[in-house]
């Protein structure tokens, strides 16, 4: 994900007008904190303009548990030479290494305290109530907690964040008189967006490309074929019904809404279909 002004984005929900105003409302950095949400929703951009907000932009560390062996992590941390640090997907950090991690926050905090900004895709209370992470560990990362939600969740501002990156990419491809259509706009706001604002962001990128006139229509609108019907977003200690939810919403937007090829591909009844749309619309989740 491009870096983002995420300060001066104009957002229309209310859900990231409130993370915005929580942001300001910590800066600059002393505590430690998490974010999190699911994949592409910009965990890493947010983190990195909070820490360039608060005047770290090359003063810290950044650990990205997913990425380091498990042996090393002992090493990397101890290397670190900033009261800032940066710690990637900490819900992969294995049990001995959160035991490690809990010893030197409690160490530090005797000398100079350390400040630690994790992302997730889960939450820590979530992680930590299901004995995923250490309890006292929670307690150390969690002195503020940022949830980033799913684009799909905040649908008004698809918009927001499609101009943003027109313009980005108008910039970057010297075609400063591109405008999106109100009908790529509608397909791009109708789109489930399983890899959230990553995924939007290269959708844009693409149709930026594509379009050879000053206009973006949707025809100039393609998404991605392998994230589109083959993958889901899901992660460790997802439950089941939340699997199947899922796994049926993709597959009514792959047949564009056709209840009888959605209710083939799944291997249900019609009937059973229905019944499924109209669970999930009585308890909010479409």
């Amino acid at each position: 994900m491009n870096t983002v002004d995420l300060f001066g984005m104009k957002y229309k929900s209310e859900t990231y007008l409130s993370l915005q105003k929580l942001v300001q409302s910590i800066l600059p950095i002393e505590s430690n904190i998490n974010i999190h949400g699911s994949q592409g929703t910009g965990k890493s951009t947010w983190a990195q303009v909070i820490l360039e907000k608060s005047g770290l932009t090359d003063n810290y560390c950044k650990i990205d548990v997913k990425e380091i062996e498990e042996e090393k992590f002992k090493a990397e941390l101890e290397a670190c030479k900033y009261r800032h640090i940066l710690l990637e997907n900490v819900d992969y950090l294995h049990k001995e290494n959160q035991a490690i991690l809990a010893q030197y926050i409690q160490t530090r905090s005797l000398q100079v305290k350390p400040v630690v900004i994790t992302t997730s895709k889960r939450s820590l209370s979530d992680l930590a109530r299901e004995g995923l992470l250490r309890q006292d560990l929670y307690y150390k990362l969690s002195v503020f907690n940022i949830s980033l939600p799913d684009l799909k969740q905040v649908k008004e501002d698809i918009r927001t964040y499609s101009e943003y990156y027109l313009k980005v990419f108008s910039i970057n491809y010297k075609r400063p008189q591109l405008s999106l259509s109100n009908e790529a706009l509608a397909r791009l706001e109708s789109f489930f967006w399983v890899g959230n604002i990553l995924e939007l962001e290269n959708v844009v990128e693409r149709a930026v490309l594509l379009c050879e006139g000053e206009v973006i229509s949707d025809k100039h609108i393609r998404f991605d074929e392998f994230q589109k019907y083959n993958s889901l977003d899901l992660s460790l200690g997802m439950s089941l019904s939340e699997v199947e939810r899922r796994l049926i919403l993709q597959t009514l937007e792959h047949t564009q809404n056709n209840r009888t090829k959605a209710a083939h591909i799944l291997g249900i009844s019609i009937r059973t279909l229905r019944n499924k749309i109209n669970e999930y619309k009585e308890a909010g989740l479409i």
